[in-house]
């Protein structure tokens, strides 16, 4: 069962960190595209029986909101401003932004696999053409608030990562990006760096080592071997240390008696770096891995057929 969006920040909406905002043309364009890839299927109401009723995500979505929260009838704000009863288009047009979002992320788990995508994308285009700061990914909404670089990149470490099938680090690059909406920077420092060990420690094959160890042991690999020989190690400690420096003297670790108190920007900081490292090192190992690829199949000079 997924923990939703309003679960998942609950303290932040009560002390109003978020700035959550949905306006009414944002609504109505969300439920249009929610009607757009709504899915009807069978399912079996009685165990003990063999009949089988047709539903629809939305409905089902409907029933599984009442039980989240807690409550018989959905409720939201009418034209006028009234607390009212409604179904699931008036509640996506009138409840709390928080309780909007989700709607939308349990739509996004109970639609077949093959339309989240899609969905996504759609979805995301409108909050952007609707200069919304919230984005819809791998199922869950993270404010994209800071710069392009903070949009471009951690959207794409989130798809990378996925892709590519880094879900322990993923899942920690997913509670860095909370932490930070939270305003848990030192968590949010520390959990970002934890997910760029989890990639490192999947490329070599590790399942200890911090991460100032693991990226001098990529040295011993060919993850550098596009460089010259005395750039490699260079490289390793004075670009990609940066981040394990920002944990262990910001994020928790090794402040000694002295406690600082970390402003958002350092984490900010940190999860920019930890969304570029993790692009830069799956990227470069898949790109080195091609290149051994090409070069075992090219068929050597004695075996040609000429």
């Amino acid at each position: 069962m997924i923990r939703l969006f309003s679960k998942r920040h609950e303290e932040a909406i009560f002390e109003r960190k978020l700035g959550l905002s949905l306006p009414r043309k944002l609504r109505q364009r969300v439920w249009f595209t929610l009607e757009k890839f709504n899915f009807s299927y069978q399912y079996n109401p009685d165990p003990m029986s063999n009949w089988t009723e047709t539903t629809d995500v939305l409905t089902q979505i409907e029933e599984e909101l009442c039980r989240r929260y807690g409550v018989e009838r959905l409720t939201a704000l009418d034209d006028n401003d009234n607390k009212v009863p409604v179904k699931l288009k008036g509640f996506v047009r009138g409840a709390y932004p928080a309780q909007v979002l989700d709607t939308i992320e349990l739509f996004y788990h109970d639609i077949p696999e093959d339309l989240r995508l899609n969905f996504q994308k759609e979805l995301n285009s409108i909050f952007e053409e609707e200069n919304s700061e919230w984005r819809l990914v791998d199922g869950q909404f993270f404010k994209m608030d800071s710069d392009f670089l903070s949009m471009k990149v951690i959207a794409e470490s989130f798809e990378l990562l996925k892709a590519e099938g880094y879900e322990g680090a993923l899942d920690e690059f997913k509670e860095a990006h909370n932490e930070l909406m939270t305003g848990d920077y030192k968590g949010a420092i520390h959990k970002a760096c934890n997910s760029f060990e989890s990639v490192l420690k999947t490329l070599l094959g590790r399942e200890s080592g911090n991460a100032s160890l693991l990226i001098r042991e990529l040295v011993n690999t060919d993850f550098y071997s596009d460089l010259p020989e005395n750039l490699g190690r260079s490289f390793g400690e004075q670009v990609l240390n940066s981040l394990p420096f920002l944990r262990n003297r910001l994020g928790g670790h090794g402040q000694g008696e002295e406690v600082v108190e970390v402003p958002k920007s350092y984490a900010e900081l940190a999860l920019h770096l930890a969304g570029s490292f993790i692009l830069f090192v799956i990227k470069n190992s898949i790109s080195q891995s091609e290149s051994v690829d090409q070069i075992e199949e090219e068929p050597d000079e004695y075996d040609l057929p000429f």
